[in-house]
């Protein structure tokens, strides 16, 4: 957790290796490589959601999740994907990039009780950010549970992935 605060930005790498902060472009957005991530030392949460997969496969024996959750708008589509872990009968939220809502190990009894506060702070986090609008549709809120993606993928192709995962209904 300490390591990942100190050493990674908030950024992406594009289609010819150029560095980027701030918001993802979807078409010229290329998903890292662990490897590549701990090179570049600049991600967006989906890159550094599969840094921690890597981690939790290779390291760590407890049993992982990876979510998605986004608003679907038709425009930007404001999202963020997270890891979760389980340890003796509790949930874990593990997101120790972002000095925001979402920084932090925050522990759950249960898998909904994780989400329904991980949908929370995202609205409160895009509401403050100006990513979704004040009078926002609770409907257009929408979390997946997904598998390891490809690598090399743009943000459309990784659309793609999360959409052909399972729907969690809150």
């Amino acid at each position: 957790m300490i390591i990942c605060k100190k050493i990674f930005e908030y950024g992406w790498i594009d289609n010819n290796g150029q560095r980027h902060y701030g918001i993802n472009n979807a078409k010229s957005y290329r998903l890292q490589e662990p490897s590549e991530l701990l090179e570049s030392h600049l991600g967006i949460c989906l890159d550094m959601t599969e840094l921690y997969r890597c981690f939790f496969e290779n390291m760590i024996s407890l049993k992982y999740e990876t979510y998605y959750l986004f608003y679907d708008d038709n425009k930007g589509c404001p999202s963020h994907s997270i890891l979760v872990y389980y340890d003796n009968n509790k949930v874990y939220w593990f997101e120790p990039m972002f000095n925001d809502y979402y920084s932090g190990i925050h522990e759950y009894d249960n898998i909904r009780e994780l989400l329904k506060d991980l949908m929370n702070v995202f609205i409160k986090s895009s509401l403050n950010k100006g990513l979704i609008p004040t009078n926002y549709n609770f409907d257009n809120i929408k979390v997946y549970k997904y598998s390891k993606p490809k690598f090399h993928i743009n943000g459309y192709e990784m659309r793609n992935h999360i959409d052909k995962s399972e729907v969690i209904n809150i």
